[in-house]
């Protein structure tokens, strides 16, 4: 999912952060970007539930955190046999997907990322 987020991230002019691994989650980062941005957007080409988003989420419950949270991944239903692509743009993990996901999520800060 890294290379539709560098797109969409280009696009939007914002910063996008390989989450390489999910445990150990790099706490220090992600407390970081949290306090320093007007959002998170965690992708993940996995289920939701119990995922890097949910990490991310537990992580700012525990210090206290409060920042808005997009988290897009796979819904915990059966999807069709499709192929990778298929799926992911059925789900909206495409770049178009991802974008209106984003910039319905935070509008304001969309425009003016997409604007600068």
């Amino acid at each position: 999912m890294v290379a539709p987020a560098l797109e969409v991230g280009e696009r939007l002019g914002a910063t996008v952060v390989n989450m390489r691994f999910i445990k150990p989650l790099d706490a220090e980062l992600v407390l970081d970007l949290a306090r320093t941005h007007g959002g998170l957007v965690t992708l993940e080409d996995n289920a939701l539930m119990g995922g890097a988003g949910s990490a991310v989420l537990e992580l700012l419950q525990s210090e206290g955190v409060l920042a808005p949270v997009l988290s897009l991944g796979l819904p915990d239903s059966w999807l069709e046999h499709m192929s990778r692509e298929e799926m992911l743009a059925s789900v909206g993990l495409d770049v178009a997907g991802i974008m209106a996901s984003i910039k319905r999520r935070f509008p304001v800060e969309s425009a003016q990322s997409a604007a600068a």
